[in-house]
């Protein structure tokens, strides 16, 4: 059969992953000649000579039998007449192509190869070396300054390869054939140990410097250890006194759960319920911490009751490198405390100074590598609800993977910069959104300053240039600094601003992770504790019909006044103070107030009851006014609630009444407790009705044959109900056919889980999430896609 000659190009994450080695051998054992190359974002191009037989049996087992961490999104070729002859297979140096996306994955867990080569003491170069990594493991998005992927556009390029893993490199029977980040003992990073005072312990190996980690550890200390994208805290986690130390220490971090690493998930099955759907997340190579709920409480727990005060479930992640698993075998079959080395509300630091400077009060050792981090990347965080993940946080193990949009779009770039607490930025390349890796609570100039950089450096990635760039997106808010971020970078690159009104924005991303079509509409209930609304207050129990282009608000929370505005937030018993008097009169308010001993869980006592009181009635009932805005937020009312049954007294983190109010409720049974929650329509708005839902949990309350727990569960099912209810009118009355929930407090299971069943059984499709954040990590990614539309119809022509 006659020879031909033929160009494939490959897109998708196909760089990184031991793609080009696989399309090597797989061409080699099939005679083919040629040449394989990366090109920078594009993906890979081949051009192979031989058989036609030979290149369709290659073609079609490109998709069979590649890499499982690999994403083939499109195979592409062409005929190539004239080509001179090839007489050899070769993988060319990398040229700088440019596409529409990141051939890049996330970071990878050590595979069991490595692991294995690790632990093997005939294998001088990688026996206990901490970094030891393949084609198919190891660090990819946090090493890269920039693609195409190749070592000296990575950080491993101050380690040049010794003689030995050069030859790994070449051979292409070995699975270190063309891998970028790998190195052995002789040429690669290394780990030092630091006393508190910045002075270096010496230690002759790994193993020892691990076994007095290993000692120190036991003893009580906390040790800073730095990993693929930051560094961590680590510490007991059994021991009481160790971790209330570690809270003193940070400061804001009084109930603050922590995560855990666990050496494998045996240890603590005995403890916690782990579906299939927890355990394959916990065991890809993601390695993201799931939070796992707990069994009924044993006595003698592993961990101790600080690691998550007053939660019925705990993260859990499993070792994901080298050092971790080195660790472990010294340390034993223990969960240890791996929580986030940075200071309240500061992005850990990177960089060994950095580090130092940051925790120097903090951790009493820190065990340090020489390898740059070039872009910090926290532990992913998520819980599953039946088989979807509910993302929290998304960021290592996920980022820089894109959301691909359900409709076609030209637009060449763009960029979003999220809300103001919890936020990722995100960017637009065409029809994909390539969401940054979390950045946190953009309150201080470093936050700032972290989700500009991470901005810029996906774009970069993306090989998007400044000119490419038609708009900019940001939240609604006009005091929002990420606002000030996205009105700075407007002007910078002389483009248009558009603002996204922040409940739109989470059904926005809903819509297009379900791949809701370019002319639908869907009926969107947004659930969360704030974001700016159209008239100026503070929406937060939103039910909106929604279609790309625009929105419509149908019914809602009850508008409730927050005397003294934030202060609500933190001290849930203003915001029950708040309600009661927009709902009775002074006199019965007072009462009420003396009944519950209200003023004890105001900082100010009775003070500032009564200053509070004086705002209220100074303002004779014209809300909004100085110091009291109205808010329809979900969050404030389950506040309200779990400060009512005890949960909660006060917020010492984001969305801690909610979180102590469900753990309540998992012990609680919802059929002792009979309790109905109303609606009304005013002005064609369906209103939720609030002041009624606080009144009557105070009359349960009054009968002490009904458990706080019961109340809990039973509060949670029927408020879920309220909402699927009005959802499902509405949804009637418009001829639409999908019901959707966004927002934080989607992360609520049993609230989520009625208005899933309730809207199904009516016959409606329900839309949940899986791919984006429900919470304000998500809002990014909705912003882009009312940018997009906001865009289109002002410059469409």
């Amino acid at each position: 059969m006659a020879e031909k000659t033929v160009e494939i190009n490959i897109d998708g994450i196909v760089q990184g992953v031991g793609f080009r080695p696989f399309l090597f051998n797989l061409a080699r054992f099939l005679g083919l000649k040629g040449f394989i190359l990366n090109r920078g974002n594009a993906g890979v191009r081949l051009i192979l000579q031989g058989n036609d037989d030979k290149i369709n049996e290659f073609i079609e087992n490109i998709d069979k039998s590649a890499p499982k961490i690999s994403y083939i999104e499109n195979i592409s070729t062409r005929d190539i007449e004239n080509q001179s002859k090839y007489y050899d297979l070769t993988i060319r140096p990398s040229e700088q192509g440019r596409g529409i996306s990141l051939t890049l994955p996330p970071d990878i867990a050590i595979c069991n190869n490595c692991l294995n080569e690790m632990r093997n003491q005939d294998k001088k170069r990688f026996y206990r070396y901490p970094f030891i990594a393949c084609a198919q493991c190891g660090p990819r998005f946090t090493t890269v300054n920039e693609l195409s992927y190749d070592r000296e556009r990575t950080t491993m390029k101050s380690f040049p390869f010794c003689k030995s893993c050069q030859n790994d490199y070449s051979d292409f029977n070995n699975r270190r054939f063309h891998a970028q980040t790998f190195a052995c003992s002789v040429c690669g990073p290394n780990y030092e140990l630091y006393d508190k005072n910045r002075t270096k312990i010496i230690k002759s190996s790994i193993e020892e410097i691990l076994i007095e980690v290993t000692n120190r550890i036991n003893n009580g200390e906390v040790i800073a250890i730095k990993g693929i994208g930051g560094v961590h805290l680590v510490c007991q986690a059994d021991n009481d006194d160790t971790i209330l130390e570690l809270r003193s220490r940070k400061g804001g971090r009084k109930y603050k759960p922590f995560a855990l690493m666990i050496p494998n998930l045996k240890l603590i099955e005995k403890e916690f319920n782990i579906s299939q759907e927890e355990r394959e997340m916990l065991l890809s190579f993601r390695r993201p911490i799931v939070l796992l709920e707990r069994k009924e409480k044993i006595a003698t727990s592993i961990i101790s009751d600080w690691v998550a005060p007053g939660l019925n479930n705990v993260g859990f992640m499993l070792p994901y490198t080298g050092i971790h698993y080195l660790l472990f075998d010294l340390i034993g079959n223990k969960p240890l405390v791996y929580t986030s080395g940075n200071r309240s509300n500061i992005p850990m630091g990177i960089d060994n100074n950095t580090i130092f400077k940051q925790l120097n009060e903090l951790a009493d050792g820190f065990l340090l590598h020489n390898r740059e981090i070039c872009q910090r990347a926290d532990d992913s965080v998520l819980r599953v609800h039946n088989n979807k993940i509910k993302l929290i946080r998304r960021s290592r193990g996920f980022v820089p993977e894109y959301l691909p949009l359900p409709f076609e779009v030209e637009i060449p770039g763009a960029l979003a910069t999220g809300p103001e607490l919890a936020v990722t930025g995100a960017i637009l390349r065409r029809n994909r959104i390539f969401p940054t890796q979390y950045i946190g609570n953009v309150t201080h100039l470093e936050t700032y300053n972290f989700l500009e950089d991470a901005l810029f450096h996906m774009k970069n990635l993306l090989q998007i240039k400044n000119s490419e760039l038609e708009f900019i997106v940001c939240d609604a808010h006009p005091s929002f600094i990420t606002t000030k971020l996205g009105t700075d970078l407007a002007n910078q690159f002389k483009i248009p601003l558009y603002s996204v009104q922040h409940h739109y924005a989470h059904i926005l991303s809903l819509m297009a992770e379900n791949e809701i079509e370019i002319d639908k509409k869907i009926i969107g209930i947004s659930t969360d504790g704030v974001g700016y609304g159209d008239d100026g207050n503070i929406w937060g129990g939103e039910i909106l019909l929604c279609s790309y282009n625009n929105y419509i608000r149908l019914g809602s929370l009850q508008y409730q006044p927050m005397v003294g505005g934030d202060r609500c937030t933190k001290y849930p018993a203003r915001m029950v103070a708040s309600i009661i008097l927009n709902t009775l009169n002074t006199d019965e308010s007072l009462k009420i107030f003396k009944k519950i001993g209200i003023q004890n869980d105001l900082e100010y006592k009775e003070n500032e009851l009564s200053i509070l009181i004086s705002q209220f009635n100074n303002a004779n009932q014209k809300f909004p006014s100085e110091n009291i805005p109205l808010s329809s937020s979900t969050g404030r009312i389950f506040d309200s609630v779990s400060y009512l049954l005890g949960a909660a007294k006060i917020k010492t983190y984001r969305g801690e009444p909610a979180m102590r109010l469900e753990s309540l409720a998992s012990r609680g049974n919802p059929n002792n407790i009979n309790f109905k929650i109303e609606y009304y329509k005013k002005n064609g708005l369906y209103i939720i009705n609030t002041s009624k839902i606080i009144i009557d949990v105070l009359t349960l309350l009054e009968d002490s044959k009904n458990n706080r727990s019961d109340i809990a569960a039973k509060f949670q099912i029927e408020l879920g109900n309220a909402f699927a209810e009005v959802a499902i009118e509405v949804a009637k009355e418009h001829q639409v056919e999908c019901i959707g929930l966004t927002g934080g407090v989607a992360y609520n299971y049993s609230f989520s889980k009625i208005i899933k069943e309730k809207v199904n059984n009516k016959g409606f499709l329900f839309l949940e999430h899986n791919l984006t954040a429900p919470g304000d990590a998500g809002i990014s990614t909705g912003q882009l896609i009312g940018g997009i539309f906001k865009y289109l119809k002002n410059y469409r022509i």
